[in-house]
Parts: C-alpha cells; sequence; structure tokens
C-alpha cells in the first residue's frame, strides 16, 4: 500500500508543532520585509502581495478570508493614492505659517529660539561625519521606514500566528476610522511639513515642490544612492498631509496592541513610538504638534472601534457568521432527518 505523501505546506495537527509552523511562516514574513526594505525599502504594495502569497500558500484555505478581512488595508492605500488626483483641486491654501508658529510657541525655547526640526538640522549640519550622526541617520532612516511594514506584520501576527481574530479586528477597526479621520483631515487642513519650511520659507508653495524626504537624503548619502528621496518625492501623494502624523500614529497603536497580547515585553514595544516619533522630528518630516495630534486621532479611532465597530458589527455579524458554520447540504440534511426517525 502507497504512504501517502505529507502535504508540506499544511500546517500539522498537534497544537505545539503548529505554533512553532506559525512561528516559521513568520519568521519567513520577516526576513522577506527586512531584505526588501534594505535592498529597495519597503512599499505598501510590496508587503501587501508578499502577504497574499503567504496567506494562499500557508493559511490552510485561507486565501479568501484574508481578502475579506484585510479589505480595510487595501481601501486604505487605494484611497491614499487617489489624493495624488484630486488634492489639489480641492485644497486652496496651505496652512503654511500656523503649525511653525505654534511649535516654536510650544516648544522653541527648549531648542535655542527654532522649532525642533530645524534645530536638529542644524545639528546636523554641526556634526556632519561623525559617528553618532552616522548612527541617528540610519536609525532614523529605519525607523521611519517601518511606516509601512510594522502594521501589516502585527496585523498577520494576530490573525494567522496566534489566530487571535477578534484582537485583529480591534487593530485593523481601529487603524481603519484613524485612517479616514486622517484622509478628510488631510484635504480639509492640508499642512505643510517642517522641511517645506526649512527649504522655501513661510510661503505658499508654487509650482512643483521636491524634497519631501527631508533628513532621509542623509540615509542616500551614506548608500551612495538618490533612493529615498525619489522614492518619497514619487510616493507620497500628498506632501502637505502633515496634520495628522500617521507616524505618530500607527507606533502607538502597534505598541498599545503589542503590549495586549504580549504583556511580558512591554518595554520593548514603547521602544518603536519613542524611536519613529525622535525620528520624524530628527528628519524634519513633522513638527511635535503633527505626532500629538495624530495620537489625539488615535485615541478618538480607539474609542469608536471598542465602543461602536467592534461590539455591533463583529460580534453581531463576523463572530456570529463564524460561530454559525456553513451551511449543510439539502441532502445531507434530509439523510440526518431519515436517521433521527424511530
Amino acid at each position: 500500500m502507497l504512504k501517502k505523501k505529507k502535504d508540506p505546506f499544511r500546517p500539522p495537527r498537534d497544537k505545539r508543532a503548529e505554533l512553532k509552523w506559525r512561528l516559521y511562516v513568520l519568521l519567513g514574513i520577516f526576513v522577506y520585509f527586512v531584505a526588501i526594505n534594505q535592498i529597495i525599502h519597503i512599499r505598501p504594495d510590496h508587503a501587501f502581495l508578499a502577504l497574499i502569497v503567504f496567506a494562499v500558500t500557508f493559511s490552510k484555505g485561507r486565501g479568501k478570508q484574508f481578502l475579506i478581512d484585510w479589505m480595510p488595508f487595501i481601501l486604505y492605500w487605494v484611497a491614499y493614492d487617489m489624493m495624488r488626483g484630486i488634492a489639489d483641486s480641492v485644497r486652496d491654501t496651505i496652512n503654511v505659517v500656523p503649525p511653525f508658529e505654534l511649535e516654536l510657541k510650544l516648544f522653541g525655547s527648549w531648542f535655542h529660539g527654532q522649532v525642533p526640526a530645524h534645530y536638529f538640522e542644524y545639528f546636523q549640519r554641526m556634526n556632519e561625519g561623525r559617528w553618532f550622526k552616522v548612527a541617528l541617520d540610519v536609525m532614523g532612516a529605519n525607523f521611519y521606514t517601518l511606516h509601512f511594514g510594522a502594521p501589516l506584520i502585527l496585523g498577520w501576527v494576530f490573525w494567522h500566528t496566534t489566530n487571535d481574530r477578534p484582537l485583529f479586528y480591534k487593530f485593523v477597526y481601529t487603524l481603519t476610522v484613524l485612517n479616514i479621520m486622517a484622509l478628510t483631515t488631510f484635504m480639509l487642513y492640508p499642512a505643510a511639513p517642517p522641511w517645506y519650511v526649512y527649504k522655501y520659507g513661510l510661503i505658499q508653495p508654487a509650482g512643483q515642490v521636491q524634497g519631501s524626504a527631508g533628513g532621509l537624503i542623509n540615509f542616500d548619502a551614506l548608500i551612495g544612492r538618490n533612493f529615498l528621496q525619489s522614492f518619497w518625492d514619487t510616493f507620497n501623494a500628498n506632501l502637505y498631509a502633515a496634520i495628522p502624523s500617521l507616524h505618530g500614529a500607527y507606533p502607538c497603536a502597534i505598541a498599545y496592541f503589542g503590549m495586549k497580547k504580549f504583556r511580558k515585553f512591554r518595554p520593548l514595544w514603547i521602544l518603536y513610538p519613542v524611536g519613529t516619533w525622535f525620528s520624524a522630528v530628527y528628519l524634519d518630516e513633522h513638527y511635535i504638534i503633527d505626532l500629538l495630534i495624530g495620537l489625539g486621532y488615535l485615541a478618538v479611532a480607539y474609542q469608536v472601534s471598542k465602543g461602536v465597530l467592534y461590539p455591533k458589527v463583529f460580534r453581531r455579524f463576523v463572530e456570529r457568521k463564524k460561530e454559525a458554520g456553513p451551511a449543510m447540504p439539502k441532502k445531507g440534511r434530509r439523510r440526518k432527518r431519515l436517521n433521527a426517525m424511530p
């Protein structure tokens, strides 16, 4: 009798072996993201396409469920990219002066009369070539560019590695509400980031504006390629989407939900938002007020997710449908009734 070949893509039935298998899949995703981030720097389309491949290949027939569960991420990227065609026609005046003046009023006295982002520009010029400046440039570039991949990796941990669908949906609902609020604000209140003021002054934009990479060009100088500058200018669909800062909100969301799931590693989770917030200011990409407003938006989004969307959408429709299971075929129901007859 021929022995049936074992399917290498099907997870083992033993719980410990299955957990190990899920961790191997997560490790594969992590290695892929790190490699892509170091070679060409990760983009949402690279990350999401990779997760589709992993979901279809390693998720035991959950490819369709993956597309349904992860649809909010897809819709956000589509909506954000659409800003490329409508942002310029909707907005009128770019808010250049008010954010700058508020930042200077709140934090200027701590940074020798300058806004923090511009103070770090001066710091970088004064310490060009020194080892700690190189270390800060590399750290800042990596923390800042994790913005695209980090939510997807944590979402995969909830969705597949730990198979915690309720927490996954709380996470996704929170980011979805946050993204909707942020996209609306980007259109209603376009705000210039500090790199624009540093390069062009407190004047209204005129014509095509370049330089959205801010301090990320320091990393380009280290690797000898004009990569991040060209990538940021090409990918950034709206140069005046500084308020709220999603680079301020996303890391805090990741840290909060990560601590809810893995309580033993709380100090490590805190490092990510701290590193990203510092990098956003150090690289001249955001004012501190942008980050604080982003955190406020996240708090509102989480309350909407926790109090409205999770109990009224997930529990009522998603979870109940899962508990009900697939409908039994008519032939099966008839056979069951016959077997139940005396």
